[in-house]
């Protein structure tokens, strides 16, 4: 009989040696391990575990603000802040917490309401029983307020004894509602539009990198910011918008959109010798039947021009030589073939003659006249017509303030789409697309005796209240024609308005007025034939015998029964004229000055613009004795008297006489949430003065001109 013992205790003994060996090589490499860590040899796990557990984070300054030319506050960064709580900061001791929590929490219902004492208590006692740390307790809290909090308990004793601290933030607000609101613009999730987009490089200023850490509960917090490397502040831009002409073009745009209940609209006014623009509005119909600005249609929007191009056809054909002012053309009764497509003249009630002459066919806006003068022109030679637009920079994407992003649409020759019937519809705005800034920029041209001006809308860069960038005008073309085609331009658009389409329009215009109107079809969506659908438009200058503004107003889809440039854009252009001439004694070389000459209303405001306006005006005034942060104008005895006006903490103040700005940053001072409806100036508010102010009362303002 055999046994197996010997083995059986060989392999027990090969089994241990092996285990034996395996553990050893385990500790081995465990204890390297561990050296290379301590040392910092194993990188690549370091880096693995420093990336899940910190990350730099960029941080940026005060975003710059953005101003009009006449010094008005247009959009600027608000301090808001956010206040934390470390609920397991070490200097807070359990008994020191529970004797001043239901003080603060009472301090917070009264102040905060989206909780009650007893529901702050809770929270409070209930973050620090579970040691949460950094926990965001309250939101965009103002200055102000956060001033008050620090006398609070346990928040007055700063972030190393009870836990709280306030995180700044920069908070954007807008101080002329939906005047100009497209042209300022914004800057969210990327989308960049308007000046704040344009300009987003220079208002943001300089990053910083943060490095910050992570604690349980996915929390980040700022560990350190490197050394010399703090984030700057942003750059301020000064436009050359003034807040008088805007509120005034708003006002007219948006008083004919709701009359002819058109789609959409647009009005800019330019300064002529400089092209410096002065306002800028844009209206679109939303879905409550209100207008609001939702697109720069004055930049974005390029389209059939219609009738208001006719003036270029003449100056192409007066600078050519190719016909005079005083040529006649025929008619044929108001209708015309090129090949198989007629062009008409809008009879407008009344007969049309058997023959034009050039300036009758801009002064009544002949279709037949002005494409039979200039297909007989150029129709053996199109590139001849079309090398006036390239010098008037009409085929070229325009070089503005506020990037396009469409094109204008000039057909050449050679392209596939070219036939015989496109010369003759170039000729009166078809058959081609520009925006209206493009438009504006060749009537301010002849307004301006030739010069072609650049149209710009920043005339400024600032840094800390320093002007480190000065933008002059800037002339594309000196002289776009000759001076007799120019002057013999001037005289058919003052014809418009004295004998032609113009001429009922402006029969209570208290300045003479120089322009051109403009009635387009509008093509259908599936860009095949027109739909019955119109653009009315009227641009033009005045003073006709010293241009200082042009002006062009173009609006879409009117529905109201009137169609036409002359009922439906020529009243716009002539109240804003009417408005700006009254008010602007710039222009007004012919005025008498009087004896007594009749004192201005002032809006309640701050005491320092209203003195220096005032100063500047020459106009007398009377001096308060004491601060103020607010006054209120009284005419008395031929001169201003300035009476401070007294606010009351807490308590909701009267907005009644504030313009828009003064309102705004009134309401922000004291707390409210505030919303603005109308132009102009205050005259009524929804929550009466001396009501006490509370977190989530919402004011809202109505203003009119």
């Amino acid at each position: 009989m055999t046994t197996n013992k010997p083995n059986t205790r060989k392999e027990i003994l090969n089994r241990a040696r092996i285990i034996f060996a395996l553990v050893a090589i385990f500790g081995v490499y465990i204890t390297v391990s561990i050296f290379r860590l301590q040392n910092g040899m194993e990188k690549d796990f370091s880096i693995k575990q420093e990336r899940k557990n910190t990350r730099i984070n960029k941080v940026f300054g005060i975003r710059g603000n953005i101003y009009a030319g006449d010094g008005g506050l247009l959009a600027t960064s608000v301090p808001t802040y956010d206040i934390m709580w470390d609920s397991r900061v070490n200097a807070l001791t359990e008994e020191h917490f529970n004797e001043k929590v239901d003080s603060l929490a009472l301090l917070l219902s009264i102040n905060f309401k989206q909780r009650t004492l007893q529901e702050w208590a809770n929270k409070l006692k209930s973050l620090r029983a579970i040691g949460h740390r950094y926990y965001t307790l309250l939101t965009d809290v103002s200055f102000d307020k956060v001033r008050e909090l620090k006398t609070w308990p346990l928040i007055r004793e700063d972030k190393y004894k009870g836990g709280f601290w306030a995180v700044e933030k920069g908070k954007r607000m807008y101080f002329m509602g939906e005047m100009a609101k497209r042209a300022i613009g914004y800057t969210r999730n990327g989308v960049n539009v308007g000046l704040e987009g344009a300009f987003d490089s220079l208002l943001r200023g300089q990053s910083a990198e943060v490095m910050e850490q992570r604690l349980p509960g996915n929390i980040w917090r700022p560990v350190k910011i490197g050394a010399g490397n703090e984030a700057e502040n942003g750059k301020d831009i000064v436009t050359t918008l003034d807040t008088r002409f805007q509120d005034i073009t708003q006002y007219a745009l948006n008083k004919a959109m709701v009359k002819n209940k058109a789609d959409h609209g647009c009005a800019v006014v330019m300064e002529v010798e400089t092209g410096q623009i002065k306002a800028i509005a844009n209206l679109k119909r939303g879905k409550d039947g209100n207008y609001y600005e939702s697109m720069n249609y004055a930049v974005d929007q390029f389209m059939e021009p219609g009738s208001t191009f006719k003036i270029i056809s003449a100056l192409a054909l007066l600078e050519d030589g190719e016909a005079e002012a005083n040529d006649t053309i025929s008619t044929h009764n108001g209708k015309i073939k090129f090949y198989d497509t007629e062009f008409k003249d809008d009879e407008h009630n009344k007969a049309i003659p058997s023959a034009y002459t050039l300036q009758e066919c801009i002064e009544q806006s002949s279709n037949v006249g002005v494409s039979q003068l200039v297909n007989n022109a150029y129709k053996d030679n199109p590139k001849k017509f079309i090398a006036h637009l390239e010098r008037l920079g009409l085929t070229l994407k325009p070089n503005f303030d506020i990037p396009s992003s469409n094109h204008p649409v000039i057909l050449e020759p050679k392209h596939p789409l070219w036939s015989g019937v496109t010369l003759p519809s170039m000729s009166i705005g078809y058959a081609t697309r520009l925006s209206p800034l493009q438009l504006l920029t060749v009537y301010n041209a002849i307004a301006n005796n030739g010069a072609l001006m650049n149209p710009y809308l920043v005339k400024e860069i600032r840094q800390n209240g320093k002007v480190i960038t000065k933008i002059s005008p800037q002339i594309i073309n000196k002289k776009i024609c000759s001076k007799s085609t120019t002057k013999a331009l001037q005289q058919m658009l003052r014809g418009v308005v004295v004998q032609g389409t113009a001429q009922r329009a402006f029969k209570e215009c208290l300045v003479d007025v120089a322009g051109k109107t403009g009635t387009a079809r509008i093509i259908n969506e599936n860009g095949r034939g027109y739909s019955n659908k119109h653009m009315a438009s009227f641009v033009g200058y005045f003073p006709a015998n010293k241009p200082a503004y042009s002006v062009i107003i173009v609006i879409n889809e009117p529905s109201a029964g009137d169609i036409y440039g002359a009922g439906v854009a020529a009243p716009v252009f002539r109240d804003i004229a009417n408005k700006v001439y009254s008010s602007h004694l710039r222009i007004q070389p012919e005025l008498i000055a009087q004896e007594k000459r009749p004192l201005p209303n002032i809006l309640n405001g701050n005491p320092k613009r209203i003195e220096t306006f005032l100063e500047d005006l020459d106009i007398p005034y009377e001096k308060i004795d004491k601060k103020a942060e607010l006054v209120s104008a009284e005419i008395k005895d031929d001169k201003i008297i300035l009476s401070p006006l007294s606010l009351k903490k807490g308590l909701v103040p009267d907005f009644r006489n504030m313009g828009a700005r003064e309102a705004m940053l009134l309401a922000t001072k004291m707390g409210l949430n505030i919303s603005i409806e109308g132009y102009g100036k205050v005259y009524k508010q929804s929550i009466k003065p001396g009501t006490r102010i509370h977190n989530k009362l919402n004011q809202k303002l109505f203003l009119k001109p």
